[in-house]
């Protein structure tokens, strides 16, 4: 699963809900509805010849999703799924691929249904989405087009995406369960001959951040994830209940909400942060930083970063950076309604082909032949077979030169139906269906929170301000306040 940007992408997703989506997608727009943009863009495909090979008419849906890695080649990409989905389903996708910026600029404004929009990646929880009144209730829909869905979601996963009941977003296939983790520069530490085995906590860590510091004065030993602590520390032996504005300690063993900003275990954390920050160990522009941990380290400018964990790890995180990554694992796998909502499709209201939309959605979930084009391009263009069978570039190419490899199998909805990259584990979908199954489960698991009746209180006392400015203070201010 590819974890290169999860984190950035949560909490970033949890920002983007409070700001005001801006700019232009460069899509058809209408006078404000949505719907009536969706219906007129609908209208002008099929007059210009809206037709299967079976003779039916074919629909035209709209997908918005974000891009990471590079998507250059994307609408390519999109002309061979509609080859494939126009004769198998009737069919046919006009997908927008937003860049990581626009897509938290235009969030909202994809809610609003001010955009032409049928299916969309959703990563800012359901709760956000329903509460805005901008998601479809998919219950139906899922009854009478998702039987190939049904067949690999288990129901306690599909529960997540449900609020009073009703069924609002589906999740691919992916990890639902997660560890915190460190991830590190396995070539340093073997350079300096460094035994990191004994190592469990962040404190066991400190010794080896310091030879590492020793060793490479110039480089940060630890570096923050685009300036987002928030990502780093969201959940380690609690379950977060989606925006942190309570949360369960001890992942569910008690049922009682507390304030995670007062507890022990918080505040242990910042603490050891400030120490390694007063030490010269943390980047000193951490909390100012806009890269991602992964392209730091990929650039030479970092040593190791705290990150989410699962049985595919070191291999994503060694491909995202180019250099050989260890991972070792600071809690054990835990899972909560938050690690399944944290990436879903959804379907807008103002959805014009809502059932089309499903359809498709049903078929990115089983189609071996879609999950390959969406995650590795066109075979021969954009990666070739070897002979046992793994994924690799084409001669002559690299992630730098490569024209559609997005770096992100962890968004769409089926990844382990189709091949796997070099090095990854054959079996790898094997490996996290047990991870999931697993996985401690919160007490909590399947409840997500109607928000709606206080939605203007739960803006106002946005989590990540709090956290992030708590993080501020721990790493280049007076140290660890409680709030």
């Amino acid at each position: 699963m590819k974890k290169k940007m999860i984190s950035i992408l949560l909490a970033g997703a949890m920002a983007a809900g409070m700001l005001a989506g801006c700019g232009d997608s460069g899509e058809k727009t209408g006078d404000g509805n949505g719907q009536q943009a969706a219906e007129e863009a609908g209208a002008e495909e099929a007059n210009q010849g809206g037709q299967d090979e079976g003779g039916g008419e074919v629909k035209t849906i709209h997908m918005y999703t974000m891009g990471i890695g590079n998507t250059t080649d994307y609408k390519l990409v999109q002309d061979a799924i509609n080859d494939i989905s126009r004769e198998k389903i009737g069919v046919e996708v006009d997908w927008t691929v937003l860049d990581i910026g626009q897509w938290f600029e235009q969030y909202n404004l994809l809610l609003s249904g001010s955009e032409a929009v049928d299916l969309m990646v959703n990563m800012g929880g359901v709760s956000q989405g329903v509460a805005q009144g901008a998601f479809l209730e998919l219950d139906e829909l899922y009854a009478q087009y998702g039987q190939d869905i049904a067949a690999y979601y288990e129901e306690e996963f599909l529960r997540a995406g449900k609020i009073n009941g009703n069924l609002y977003g589906i999740a691919g296939q992916k990890d639902f369960a997660a560890t915190k983790s460190i991830a590190y520069r396995k070539d340093i530490v073997e350079e300096l001959n460094l035994d990191v085995s004994g190592v469990k906590t962040m404190e066991d860590w400190t010794p080896i951040l310091e030879a590492v510091h020793e060793a490479y004065p110039d480089m940060p030993a630890f570096v923050s994830n685009a300036g987002n602590t928030l990502n780093q520390f969201d959940a380690y032996d609690w379950d977060k209940l989606e925006d942190l504005l309570g949360v369960l300690m001890d992942y569910g063993e008690g049922s009682e909400v507390v304030n995670l900003y007062e507890t022990e275990e918080y505040e242990a954390i910042v603490r050891q942060m400030r120490e390694w920050y007063q030490a010269g160990l943390v980047d000193k522009d951490a909390v100012t930083n806009t890269e991602s941990w992964g392209d730091m380290i990929r650039s030479g400018k970092g040593f190791c970063s705290i990150v989410t964990g699962n049985p595919g790890s070191e291999f994503e995180h060694s491909m995202n950076t180019g250099y050989p990554i260890g991972v070792i694992d600071l809690t054990e796998p835990l899972s909560s309604t938050g690690n399944v909502t944290a990436i879903m499709w959804s379907i807008p209201y103002a959805a014009a082909e809502p059932e089309a939309a499903m359809k498709f959605l049903n078929l990115m979930y089983s189609d071996p032949a879609v999950s390959d084009l969406l995650n590795y391009g066109i075979e021969g263009t954009h990666y070739q077979i070897e002979a046992d069978g793994m994924y690799t570039w084409v001669d002559g190419q690299d992630n730098s030169s490569c024209t559609y490899h997005p770096e992100m199998t962890w968004i769409w909805p089926n990844t382990y139906i189709g091949g796997q990259w070099k090095g990854a584990a054959p079996d790898l979908g094997t490996k996290m269906t047990e991870f999931n199954r697993n996985a401690k489960k919160s007490k909590a698991m399947g409840f997500t929170y109607d928000n709606s009746s206080v939605i203007n209180e739960v803006t106002a006392c946005n989590p990540i301000s709090v956290h992030q400015q708590l993080h501020a203070n721990a790493w280049a201010g007076d140290g660890f306040q409680k709030v």
